[in-house]
């Protein structure tokens, strides 16, 4: 069975908003659109139970331990094939910082969980630290990716980060390309999980809703699993180091002189004062020439660089945001200026650039 993961990251470059300001992140969990809000809304109705008309068999189980685990969210320190038989290397309390993978298999087909979907369900993986969320519906805890299958009557399952071999504990680097879409799971449970962490000894728990194109209060579980997690001292700075998101280096050496005057740019503007500027990096490889459309007259270069900010009510030492910023300058040279913001997610404070 092929798995169809698909990031909700727009990666949307502030080069396309000069002038303007725009934060084009979306978080699952939100509204969606008119259409997504009104499939929603029609698939209300109760899961299908064997022997309704609207029931359909889902099929054999994939192996011993999808059967096992049906309706689980399992961790381990090694990889487990969605027909694996060997349990050996599940965790239920894990030392941060070992190796971490994780996965899930399903109960029911997603047909099944939400009859009148029209094959629009979508499966989001969510995570509640030491029971921040508690008693809340799923729609209402942080989500870290989005999987869709191109199998709806069957059951589900996949691997936590998309792929079989790859663990949470694994380094990621921020490019605002759609590279960034093949990491989005690590780097995003890592940015929310961590942070949150204490020394000692704390509890993780993740859940995968699913949802017909919106998230609702009503919407099904699929699986959750829940993970206890040791922390010693010290422990969070290493993991972060290590696997907490990074920012790729500038690609001209010289860009990084411009680094100052970003961070001064973004920190003196009133619609920033609410976060704290931690860093800045250019990510272009060069200013890129706009001319005026009509006439074709040079008008002003532009840039794109990417930013590190702490909200200044944050409590987490280590929960900032990396947005995508467009700089500009005029065509005659002077002082950089204001492009517009473009996406931005979570990262971990201490990486920002020095």
């Amino acid at each position: 069975m092929k798995v169809v993961v698909v990031r909700t990251l727009m990666l949307v470059s502030a080069l396309g908003l000069t002038g303007c300001v725009s934060l084009l992140g979306e978080l699952v969990g939100g509204s969606g659109s008119k259409a997504n809000e009104a499939a929603s809304e029609d698939a209300k109705e109760a899961p299908a139970a064997p022997g309704s008309k609207d029931y359909v068999d889902p099929g054999a189980w994939e192996g011993p331990l999808h059967q096992k685990y049906a309706g689980q969210v399992v961790f381990s320190s090694k990889p487990i094939p969605k027909d694996g038989a060997d349990d050996s290397s599940i965790y239920t309390e894990y030392t941060l910082g070992d190796p971490l993978y994780a996965r899930f298999w399903s109960k029911e087909s997603p047909h099944n969980l939400m009859p009148k979907c029209d094959n629009r369900q979508r499966h989001i993986l969510r995570i509640d630290v030491n029971g921040e969320n508690a008693g809340k519906p799923a729609s209402q805890i942080s989500s870290f990716d989005l999987i869709e299958f191109n199998d709806n009557k069957v059951r589900t399952m996949a691997s936590l980060t998309g792929e079989l071999e790859v663990p949470f504990t694994k380094a990621s680097t921020v490019t605002f390309t759609k590279a960034d879409n093949d990491t989005r799971a690590l780097r995003e449970f890592n940015a929310i999980m961590v942070p949150k962490l204490k020394e000692g000894d704390n509890t993780v728990r993740v859940l995968v809703s699913m949802d017909c194109g919106a998230s609702r209060d009503t919407d099904p579980l699929v699986a959750e699993g829940t993970l206890k997690v040791k922390v010693k001292p010290g422990a969070k700075q290493e993991y972060l180091a290590k696997y907490g998101a990074q920012l790729a280096p500038s690609p001209h050496p010289e860009n990084d002189k411009l680094a100052p005057e970003i961070t001064k740019l973004v920190d003196d503007k009133p619609d920033w004062d609410n976060e704290i500027v931690l860093g800045s990096r250019v990510i272009s490889a060069q200013w890129e020439p706009i001319r005026n459309q009509i006439t074709g007259v040079l008008t002003h270069y532009t840039l794109d660089a990417a930013v590190v900010v702490r909200l200044k009510k944050e409590k987490d030492e280590n929960a900032c945001r990396v947005f995508n910023i467009g700089i500009t300058r005029d065509a005659a040279g002077g002082s950089i200026r204001w492009g517009g913001v473009g996406s931005d997610m979570p990262f971990p404070c201490m990486n920002a650039p020095k």
